[in-house]
């Protein structure tokens, strides 16, 4: 797997040995960026379900201020805490270990424009409940666009809160749905 844009362009990250992960297809990915490549400079993002952390590393290389990355899994921390140190950006990236569900909540208020990147396990029913509290949470003040990453079949909502559906993107099996508050 590698960053396919911006400064890292090229860039092999670590991945975790085994399954257990989804990492998101190049082609996808390169897409992503390119519908948001105009709200990257200096946002805060978010790469909920991090995984290897290489949407977040992606965005951070793209323009990104800072990245916060959460993901449960302690193989895939410390694989994290690599890649963005490889990269040069251990100083731009926080690194939360837990559950997105439980750090949603905790999320202090920011008032800065944000983009989150919600990519959990396909058919968990994870996106939803993460775009449930996404939309009932005050944490950030400012423009926020959140885009879950499911499988084409998966049922979301068009609204949760305070954030309403946009944009919806196929690709194959994947999509792309993007929320806007």
């Amino acid at each position: 797997m590698r960053i396919v844009g911006g400064d890292k362009k090229g860039l092999t990250l670590s991945t975790k040995p085994g399954g257990g992960t989804r990492p998101l297809a190049a082609r996808v990915k390169a897409s992503l960026f390119e519908i948001i490549s105009g709200r990257l400079p200096g946002i805060y993002f978010c790469d909920f379900f991090a995984g290897n952390g290489a949407v977040g590393l992606e965005a951070l290389s793209r323009g990104a201020e800072r990245a916060l990355f959460v993901e449960k899994n302690p193989a895939c921390i410390r694989i994290i805490r690599e890649n963005a140190r490889r990269c040069g950006f251990a100083d731009r990236a926080e690194i939360v270990q837990g559950d997105v569900l439980k750090v949603i909540p905790t999320l202090a208020r920011r008032d800065v424009d944000a983009v989150i990147f919600l990519g959990p396990p396909y058919d968990t029913g994870l996106a939803h409940e993460s775009l449930i509290r996404l939309g009932q949470s005050e944490s950030f003040l400012a423009e926020l666009l959140v885009i879950a990453e499911v499988r084409k079949k998966e049922t979301l909502q068009p609204v949760y809160g305070a954030l309403r559906l946009m944009r919806e993107k196929l690709y194959g099996d994947t999509r792309l749905v993007f929320y806007q508050k």
